[in-house]
């Protein structure tokens, strides 16, 4: 979804885990977003009415959504993003993922557990 013209922009970043959301969300910081990684979307209602009255500052945003939210604050998005739009703020979605050999490589390199792994999965498991 995109306004035209619009004073203000936010791109809304999501996807699977090991997807790139982070590194996407570091590019768009070093053009000048100001940028949230992992908000709940439960939130995204009270964060767009603070960022659509606040200062100038606030003209270009980048929220990064984790898609293990509660699946009826993920179903509200779409209405959200065109409420956004309608009123005057340029809305994007960024929706990032990547092949199991990517993701399974990512998280082989980190210490860090995928969201999805646990007792009963291995991590080939939680990514399929």
């Amino acid at each position: 979804m995109s306004g035209t013209g619009a004073d203000k922009h936010l791109v809304l970043v999501t996807g699977l885990s090991g997807g790139g959301k982070s590194t996407a969300l570091r590019a768009l910081e070093d053009l000048g977003y100001n940028c949230v990684d992992n908000l709940p979307a439960a939130l995204l209602r009270e964060f767009a009415a603070h960022v659509s009255h606040g200062p100038a500052a606030y003209s270009r945003v980048a929220l990064g959504i984790d898609a293990r939210s509660p699946e009826q604050d993920l179903d509200d998005i779409p209405v959200w993003l065109e409420g956004l739009a309608d009123s005057g703020i340029d809305c994007q979605m960024l929706f990032l993922e990547a092949d199991g050999k990517a993701i399974i490589k990512r998280f082989s390199e980190t210490r860090r557990r995928h969201p999805l792994t646990g007792d009963e999965h291995a991590l080939p498991q939680a990514i399929a």
